[in-house]
């Protein structure tokens, strides 16, 4: 009978996100799916998941509600003014 043998790997994301870029990758590793899968779900390229990832680039509007979709809820801090507020609302109507 073959043996398989695992051994346990240090997380590489953290238990507490700060960034977009730690929460895409811990929801990344939580499903157990390659960079190729999560783009190939939110519809992006795999540089575009590589990128949030590494926190290089922010998603565009029309990225964003797949992104929101993907984590299964938004990732974007609590906005103090009304123009932040605005902005953010915009973003998750994907204008």
């Amino acid at each position: 009978m073959p043996v398989t043998l695992r051994s346990l790997q240090a997380k590489d994301y953290a238990d507490d996100p700060q960034s977009l870029g730690e929460h895409l990758k811990r929801r990344r590793r939580e499903l157990r799916l390659l960079q190729r899968e999560a783009a190939e779900r939110m519809g992006v390229s795999v540089e575009t998941v590589i990128n949030w990832e590494k926190d290089r680039t922010k998603p565009v509007a029309s990225q964003f509600r797949p992104l929101v979709d993907f984590l299964g809820y938004d990732p974007s801090p609590a906005t103090a003014t009304l123009a932040d507020r605005v902005q953010a609302k915009r973003q998750q109507l994907g204008e």
